[in-house]
């Protein structure tokens, strides 16, 4: 019996052109979307080379301290300027209004003037340095010029000091996009669900002719439902595995961490995805297209709680309804993957595995009792 159940309930679900599209296609799509609408967020926060011009005029030819200034800050390897040198500020106005530049300086009565068209973070880091070298320069002349020799103390002026030092809370690196891809994992845990709507769509009388033929046979019931939710999450695991790999290996997705606590974490969804959609198909006597709608729906929200489309919603909701976050099975799921990202520990991920659980418990609880209560007057 079991392997006629078993092998059937995996060729059905195989079969099943909804499945098909919304657990395997249809993440397969938003993965590969995702990939190519993050790829370069991270690249685009670090901090790049500014563009910036210099008038070469004759005071700038004399001063022979700010040019070793600017030689140290625009050199290729540790530099932070691309320096472009004009030979008039007419050239340089004209480079800055065509976007070539985000600024030029030039030296007027001895100090450098910094000229730009917006104000931005790059005009900014310009202002900032010109601003120190000035300063520094003054505090140089001030020192020779009250006859203090001492190069040491001169020395000291330019010299920073540093009082804070980076550490790492976490042995991976932090990434924005990945995030986005843990709520992704857990919408198709939370699209478990198709297989729990058939599950018990095949063993109600009322709602398929496969399931008024299960209710007649002479087999015992809990082994043919043990059975077919085996058959059920087995496809389903497949299908998550499958994700995994086209993560991992095809779009080279990190997640941070041995692939194994990633896969029991999809394990603990996809039973609480298959344990959410025998929930609504048992309490529900509407047609299975409103009840395939019901498991999108939420899914999707959840999935929008958990930070699938917009980035850092799950932390607002966190901190604003810490309720409501806890009970979103998403945010759950996405969380202990976060956990296994950044955490050295895995207290907060097997809390996160506990709550899962809970939820799966409650929901089948609630299942088997409508199931049980059931009764027919004919078939």
């Amino acid at each position: 019996m079991f392997g006629n159940i078993y092998c059937k309930r995996i060729l059905v679900s195989v079969r099943n052109k909804g499945t098909l599209i919304w657990t395997w296609i249809f993440p397969l799509m938003m993965s590969t979307l995702f990939y190519f609408a993050f790829s370069g967020l991270q690249d685009a926060e670090l901090l790049k080379t500014i563009p910036a011009g210099i008038v070469v005029s004759e005071e700038y030819d004399n001063d022979t301290a700010f040019q070793t200034t600017l030689q140290a800050v625009s050199d290729p390897e540790e530099g932070f300027l691309e320096l472009h040198p004009y030979s008039t500020r007419e050239e340089a106005a004209k480079a800055l209004a065509g976007g070539e530049i985000d600024g030029f300086i030039s030296l007027e009565d001895g100090s450098p003037k910094l000229s730009v068209s917006k104000n931005d973070l790059n005009q900014t880091i310009l202002k900032g340095f010109l601003d120190q070298y000035v300063q520094t320069k003054h505090a140089v002349v001030s020192l020779l010029e009250k006859g203090n020799s001492d190069v040491s103390e001169i020395v000291s002026l330019f010299q920073t000091e540093t009082w804070t030092k980076e550490l790492s809370l976490s042995k991976n690196v932090p990434s924005e996009t990945v995030t986005y891809f843990f709520a992704l994992l857990a919408m198709v845990c939370m699209y478990g669900g198709f297989q729990g709507l058939d599950s018990v769509s095949y063993l109600q009388a009322n709602l398929s002719p496969l399931g008024a033929r299960r209710t007649l046979s002479p087999s015992k019931r809990f082994p043919m439902v043990f059975f077919d939710l085996l058959a059920a999450l087995t496809v389903h695991m497949a299908c998550m595995l499958f994700l995994l790999a086209y993560l991992v290996f095809i779009l080279g997705v990190d997640f941070g961490t041995g692939l194994v606590p990633v896969i029991v974490t999809c394990l603990f969804g996809s039973f609480l995805g298959m344990s959410f959609g025998s929930f609504v198909t048992a309490i529900s006597r509407a047609k299975e297209g409103v009840k395939v709608a019901i498991i999108i729906s939420v899914s999707l929200a959840c999935s929008f709680g958990a930070g699938m489309m917009v980035s850092g919603i799950n932390y607002r909701i966190a901190k604003t309804f810490p309720v409501l976050s806890w009970l979103n099975p998403a945010a759950r799921i996405s969380d202990a993957l976060y956990c296994l990202y950044y955490y050295d520990g895995y207290g907060q991920y097997m809390l996160n595995l506990a709550v899962l659980a809970a939820m799966t418990l409650l929901f089948s609880a609630i299942t088997a009792f409508f199931l049980r209560r059931q009764r027919y007057e004919s078939i």
